[in-house]
């Protein structure tokens, strides 16, 4: 500690003061790792403290307008063969206009909206299939509808061969809506009405699903933009894995 420049004091608790420091820092006033005990402990080996890694914080702001200003370095030459100037600048006053001056900050807001952006894009996905199903079920019910009565009257005779060929298209059609009442399961048909009114539903909760699916697509794709754009140019690098994770689905 002296040859860093600092007054040692061993009183009733050690205590230092470093240059222009007016008062001595007691040892017993840091608490944890830096108490008397403490220290004494790590010294002979029984106490062992492991030093965080610290974390490196990157002002982008700074950093992006140091290396726009340099023009001469390896990573900018590389970074102006896919990009220009006013493609940096806009990402630059993106960056401010959001408040951003982290590469942490701005890693975490593209990954929040990729997250939020693919939840969408399943939701409207699986909404679609149920859209599309219940129109199918819909177009069975009614094909099934017509043709019951010829259906019925090929039966009553006896699936009699020349009536078949008089009325085929209806019959096939009466069996195939048949057929895929039996694959879905459905046991009791349900009335036209109450799928249209059941589809009705399900299409408003789709539309309100893409109103937020509009405005995160594009904030996703703005993040996207200005962090690929900042790795480029700072030459800075994810995870591979955790990138795919991420990685919206536009």
């Amino acid at each position: 500690m002296k040859s860093a420049g600092y007054e040692a004091k061993l009183g009733k608790h050690l205590a230092f003061r470093g240059a222009g420091q007016k008062k001595f820092t007691r040892c017993d006033t840091l608490k944890g790792d830096y108490t008397d005990i403490a220290i004494v402990e790590r010294l002979s080996g029984k106490r062992v403290v492991t030093q965080p890694k610290p974390v490196q914080k990157i002002s982008l702001l700074i950093d992006i307008q140091r290396k726009l200003q340099e023009g001469k370095s390896g990573g900018y030459a590389q970074w102006a063969k896919v990009h220009n100037l006013k493609e940096m600048a806009k990402t630059l006053i993106y960056l401010q206009e959001q408040k951003i001056d982290g590469y942490d900050v701005l890693k975490e807001k593209s990954e929040s909206a990729s997250r939020k952006f693919n939840d969408l894009s399943g939701k409207i996905k699986a909404a679609d299939a149920k859209l599309q199903a219940n129109a199918t079920l819909q177009k069975h019910i009614a094909t099934y509808s017509k043709t019951r009565a010829v259906y019925a009257e090929y039966k009553q005779n006896g699936y009699n061969k020349k009536f078949k060929e008089a009325h085929e298209t209806d019959i096939l059609l009466h069996q195939t809506a048949k057929k895929a009442f039996d694959e879905l399961g459905v046991k009791k048909l349900p009335t036209v009405a109450s799928l249209r009114q059941e589809y009705a539903q399900m299409l408003a909760e789709k539309k309100k699903l893409y109103k937020d699916y509009h405005s995160i697509k594009a904030e996703s794709r703005e993040l996207l933009t200005a962090k690929h754009n900042v790795q480029r140019l700072l030459n800075l690098k994810d995870d591979p894995q955790e990138a795919k994770r991420t990685q919206p689905e536009l």
